[in-house]
């Protein structure tokens, strides 16, 4: 990878300020420096983003004839892959209602708008999905019955309260990081809470409440129960948390919340109502300040200033210089990732024989390059 090129990216893919050095900078790369960068772009979710970007800009000529048109058959089977998705989702959705199950989308195509302009450009692997714990056994059986098995995600990562179900095998090798074809396989994921605790042995508190606060969202012509909107804003900072622990973490998650924020800056009763959901729950503050110092750090979101300044007071020091040291080198850091994250892993644990089994894992083979850990 050129570094110098995936640094020049993520700038360019900012939220707030000009972009346009950045973008203008882009064309004094060559093609083996986009070639070289390539795996890690499309690692990272940003790819189509970036396109995006640069189509609507005046810098046509930021990407080379090669990558250009390579990016462009992408694209064209994400949208490809993202009409065969929708109907595949409302299906998944038909049978979860007529089965009376409870539920709320979790990602996915409950992100567009607020937090992706288009679904198309996501890169999207599975669906996941708040299960009452009550429908559990039910939302299971209706899954089976539509031809889903369940699935072991990885040895040591399928958390008690996490199910996980797929129609096809979900270890199929990815030749040239083909990340957006439609034969790529796809899950579905039950969760019961928005937080498991013994996946990574955090024992914060998350609302218990989002299913009974739950609204209707909805995307391209398809209505769905989806979090409320502070719910959901915590869900992403806790997802993006969660794969950041486990040494990898996509920049476009980051991205994404950073999109959300820019469209809310000056909402200010949202920003009243999610620190109140947010205050007094054990370690949630300071992962959520954590999430957004990352999104403002990488992609420049805005923070309004008595966001800011609640940030500041939540976010601990160690995990502020963390930020500042680690953060860019993190986001730049190719699959599987970098384990300086058990830096910030550190500061959650404070009982010895917890964080010694927590080494104790970080230690352990790490898991192939397949689809079920990287969703």
């Amino acid at each position: 990878m050129n570094r110098p090129l995936a640094q020049c990216i993520v700038e360019a893919l900012c939220v707030s300020g000009s972009s346009e050095d950045c973008l203008a900078r882009l064309g004094s790369f060559g093609l083996g420096d986009w070639q070289r960068t390539l795996p890690w772009l499309d690692d990272s979710g940003l790819a189509l983003y970036l396109l995006e970007r640069i189509s609507h800009s005046e810098f046509h000529n930021a990407f080379p004839v090669r990558i250009e048109a390579r990016l462009r058959r992408n694209l064209a089977s994400n949208q490809q892959r993202v009409a065969e998705m929708k109907r595949e989702f409302a299906s998944l959705n038909l049978g979860l209602e007529a089965a009376g199950v409870e539920y709320a989308v979790l990602k996915g195509f409950a992100l567009a708008p607020d937090y992706c302009p288009d679904a198309a450009l996501r890169t999207q692997y599975d669906y996941d999905y708040l299960v009452h714990p009550k429908s559990v056994k039910i939302a299971q059986q209706t899954l089976r019955a539509a031809g889903y098995s369940q699935k072991i995600k990885s040895p040591g990562f399928q958390p008690a309260g996490e199910s996980l179900f797929a129609n096809q095998p979900l270890s199929l090798p990815l030749p040239d990081h083909d990340f957006y074809s439609v034969n790529i396989p796809r899950a579905v994921e039950l969760h019961v809470s928005l937080w498991q605790t013994e996946r990574d042995m955090i024992g914060l508190e998350a609302p218990e409440d989002a299913l009974d606060r739950k609204r209707t969202g909805s995307w391209d012509s398809l209505r769905f129960p989806v979090l409320a909107e502070d719910d959901g804003l915590i869900f992403q900072s806790l997802h993006a948390f969660q794969h950041l622990l486990s040494y990898w973490c996509r920049p476009s998650w980051f991205l994404e919340i950073a999109h959300f924020m820019a469209k809310r800056r000056s909402d200010e009763a949202f920003w009243e109502q999610f620190r109140s959901r947010v205050n007094n729950r054990r370690c949630l503050p300071e992962i959520v300040a954590l999430v957004f110092s990352m999104a403002e750090t990488l992609f420049g979101a805005p923070v309004p200033a008595q966001v800011r300044i609640w940030l500041a007071a939540s976010l601990p020091s160690a995990l502020s210089l963390w930020v500042r040291r680690y953060g860019r080198k993190c986001a730049l850091a190719g699959f599987p990732g970098s384990k300086l994250t058990l830096f910030v892993h550190r500061e959650f644990i404070h009982d010895p024989a917890i964080w010694k089994k927590v080494c104790s894992l970080s230690t352990a083979p790490r898991m192939s390059l397949n689809l079920a850990i990287r969703v």
